[in-house]
């Protein structure tokens, strides 16, 4: 039955991806969405692009409901995968923390600033590539707000937000348990991962299953 649902709903909602060239005649920049331990565990490098990777990091007393406690600040579960912690010592490499489901947002600064604009700007990045985890929940809300920003004309040069589909991802929670654990709802993954992807390309972003990379010259 669940499988029928969400052939039904890809009949209904279709979301047609492309695939993307990737050459040295745009700037492009890499996002990565919270690829942490906390929820992860569980060939390009050469090119040097810049990149932003939010860590998703929570303080043990402040909530994010309707979340359990995840990702606390200290520990190795608001750390990055340990196979992209190599990023963390490269120069090219922005890591930011964030305590909030929208990237976008843990990036404004009590003086109004903002980290991920700044990177777009001082980068002069015309194109981001956004993989990551969630694909409905943190990439989705993310990639609303960069593209709101964009449309505003605040986030220039950035012309292009990119979905990565095959490199997001969500989690399951199937009714059965959802039902037994006070203010869960169902979250199953393949379908909310579907709706995730509609979503972001119904606001504007371009949702791709293959990235190719042209020979270097």
């Amino acid at each position: 039955m669940a499988s029928n649902t969400i052939d039904l709903l890809k009949q209904e909602l279709p979301v047609e991806q492309d695939s993307l060239l990737l050459n040295g005649d745009v700037k492009t920049g890499l996002v990565l969405v919270d690829i942490v331990n906390g929820f992860c565990t569980v060939g390009a490098g050469n090119l040097k692009w810049p990149v932003f990777a939010f860590l998703d990091s929570h303080h043990p007393d402040i909530p994010e409901h309707p979340y359990p406690p995840h990702c606390i600040a200290g520990t190795d579960e608001a750390r990055l995968v340990p196979e992209l912690q190599w990023l963390e010592n490269e120069a090219n490499v922005t890591l930011k923390c964030k305590d909030c489901i929208d990237g976008f947002l843990g990036c404004m600064e009590k003086d109004g600033s903002n980290v991920f604009v700044d990177w777009i700007k001082n980068n002069q990045i015309k194109v981001i590539l956004v993989v990551g985890i969630c694909t409905d929940i943190c990439v989705l809300d993310f990639v609303c707000s960069a593209l709101s920003t964009r449309n505003r004309g605040f986030l220039a040069p950035l012309e292009d937000v990119i979905v990565f589909s095959r490199a997001c991802a969500t989690f399951d929670i199937s009714l059965h348990v959802a039902r037994a654990v006070k203010d869960a709802i169902a979250h199953p993954q393949e379908l909310m991962h579907h709706i995730g992807l509609y979503m972001a390309k119904g606001r504007g972003a371009k949702v791709v299953s293959e990235v190719f990379f042209s020979a270097l010259q």
